[in-house]
């Protein structure tokens, strides 16, 4: 039988390195377990498979005259770099097709990959769907949310999308506040803005009063107020 060599030259795949310092021997943990262990993080992520080839750098300002986007670039790089030392979290506002869950998701991925941070990414409407499929199991809701309520790092995106049951706005609200007490970092990726119109509802309306207070205190808003990137792609 062919004999394998290891992939690691320093620990010979043991995770484990060897470490010879003024004539005394230890061992420590191989850079090699921990590109391991951040690959797992990030399999267990829970990012679609559409944004899993997103990152910052690969955010395209395809509209040089929107603001916006490169200073929503920018903010979120800070996010990413500033980590751990940040106070709050992220709310990216704005239109269809502007970017905010590319942004979210290069965020997710570059903390996991380039520091280690365990985190979540979990889409709004398919958390209510899964909501929905355990309302006749007993305790099976908050086994559900715990991942969400204990994750270091937490994308929520789309929030907002489609109309909830008080039932289900409870659940939204418990998964925000248990964060907000714990002081856990969010990024909040939503359709909808703070400001009224004639044709869209606030994020207040969508969401209540009382998340939407938390919010406040949880994350700084950014707002992406361009074209749709995607009809606009189809076009050209």
């Amino acid at each position: 039988m062919e004999k394998v060599s290891p992939v690691c030259s320093r620990c010979g795949d043991s995770g484990w390195e060897l470490i010879r310092e003024n004539g005394k021997e230890f061992v420590r943990r191989c850079v090699c377990a921990e590109e391991k262990r951040r690959r797992t993080l990030l399999e267990a992520a829970g990012i679609p498979a559409l944004y899993r080839e997103c990152s910052l750098e690969n955010f395209e300002i395809w509209n040089p005259q929107d603001p916006t986007l490169r200073r929503a670039q920018r903010k979120v790089r800070e996010f990413v770099d500033l980590w751990p030392e940040v106070d709050k979290g992220l709310l990216l506002m704005g239109p269809v097709g502007t970017g905010k869950t590319h942004l979210a998701a290069g965020a997710l991925q570059s903390l996991i990959l380039e520091k280690g941070v365990e985190g979540r990414f979990v889409d709004f409407t398919s958390l209510v769907l899964d909501i929905q499929m355990t309302f006749d199991q007993k305790g099976a809701q908050r086994e559900l949310m715990r991942p969400l309520v204990e994750a270091r790092l937490l994308v929520l995106d789309e929030l907002g999308a489609g109309k909830v049951t008080p039932w289900i706005m409870d659940l939204l609200y418990y998964l925000v506040n248990a964060r907000y007490v714990e002081n856990r970092r969010t990024i909040i990726t939503t359709n909808y803005s703070d400001f009224p119109s004639a044709t869209v509802e606030k994020l207040e309306d969508r969401v209540s009063t009382r998340i939407r207070s938390r919010l406040y205190e949880m994350c700084d808003r950014i707002e992406l107020r361009g074209e749709d990137f995607r009809k606009e792609r189809r076009a050209k």
